[in-house]
């Protein structure tokens, strides 16, 4: 809990504490194995689900399926931890007692919340709508971001739709070629 105030992540995890004493509702904290404030990409997924209630972070290291298939996604695409940073289109807990699926009205009411983060990440420049939820969500946000969509990871996703898996992989490939090829044209070139 220590790393929650990590210099990476403070600056985020503090405004998480302030949004949840002005709005009464639970959201979690960032993950500090995560980029912070220096994310490239955006990982927008619907809402926390269960266990987050447990361990306080949006994150992949959180014990289910989801965050499992993620970390092992993310892992095989090349994107690194540190490059990332995980957020939900309902941020604030809904699921404690099981999975809530967020109403329309919560996606709009929402939206504000996650404006307000994307102008806190300076380097951020892709946002991966992660699910259909997190699709029909994003036009609310209203940001001229680039955006890739790929399947949600959840276990019953990937066992009743074979292919997205590997579409999931193909978009998170797809987003770390997009930061790749702006790194590469923002680094200096040597004079031989």
């Amino acid at each position: 809990m220590a790393q929650v105030f990590a210099s990476h992540v403070a600056p985020l995890n503090r405004w998480v504490e302030m949004e949840r004493a002005e709005s009464g509702r639970w959201i979690p904290y960032f993950d500090p194995a995560d980029g912070g404030m220096a994310a490239q990409v955006l990982l927008l997924l619907e809402s926390p689900g269960p266990v987050v209630s447990r361990t306080r972070f949006v994150s992949m290291d959180n014990p289910d399926g989801t965050a499992e298939n993620l970390r092992c996604l993310l892992h095989l695409s090349g994107l690194r931890r540190r490059d990332v940073l995980m957020w939900n289109a309902v941020p604030w807990q809904m699921s404690e007692g099981g999975v809530v699926t967020p109403r329309p009205a919560q996606y709009a009411e929402a939206a504000p919340l996650t404006r307000q983060l994307l102008s806190r990440l300076p380097r951020l420049q892709t946002v991966v709508l992660v699910g259909r939820h997190a699709e029909r969500a994003w036009p609310l946000v209203g940001s001229p971001l680039s955006t890739l969509a790929c399947p949600h990871p959840s276990p019953q996703n990937f066992v009743s739709r074979r292919e997205a898996a590997a579409q999931a992989l193909g978009t998170l490939v797809e987003a770390r070629r997009m930061i790749s090829v702006k790194e590469n044209r923002a680094a200096p070139v040597s004079a031989e």
